[in-house]
């Protein structure tokens, strides 16, 4: 769902690699499911991509993700306030099998790398 954007504290950058464009889309048709973002579907050109980037505004109840199956493992890289990342972080746990790559964290600003793959139920 594209929807207004409102910049703020509660804004997470999405940044997906090392994934064909098929899991790239399932991954953030999750996210924009539950949150407005500015993702929207991919032209013919944007599929050969070798990285998608979207923004998503975790500030409303988002509810429970849907867990949805994956071609490969996807490298997710999130970026914001430390508050909002780690909700987007409780979303993606909730959706696909997570494991968490790298952390760097200040006062104002979170970075995390995470592998995805498909949720082990």
């Amino acid at each position: 769902m594209t929807a207004e954007m409102s910049e703020g504290e509660m804004e997470v950058s999405v940044e997906l690699s090392d994934c064909a464009c098929e899991d790239a889309e399932a991954v953030f048709g999750v996210l924009s499911g539950m949150y407005p973002s500015d993702w929207g579907e991919l032209r013919p050109e944007g599929r050969k991509a070798n990285v998608w980037m979207s923004r998503f505004d975790v500030s409303g109840d988002g509810g429970r993700p849907q867990s949805v199956p994956l071609g490969s493992r996807v490298t997710a890289e999130l970026q914001g306030s430390p508050y909002a990342v780690e909700r987007l972080h409780r979303a993606l746990l909730d959706a696909f099998g997570v494991v968490e790559v790298l952390e760097v964290a200040g006062d104002q600003e979170k970075q995390l790398r995470l592998r995805l793959e498909t949720h082990a139920d």
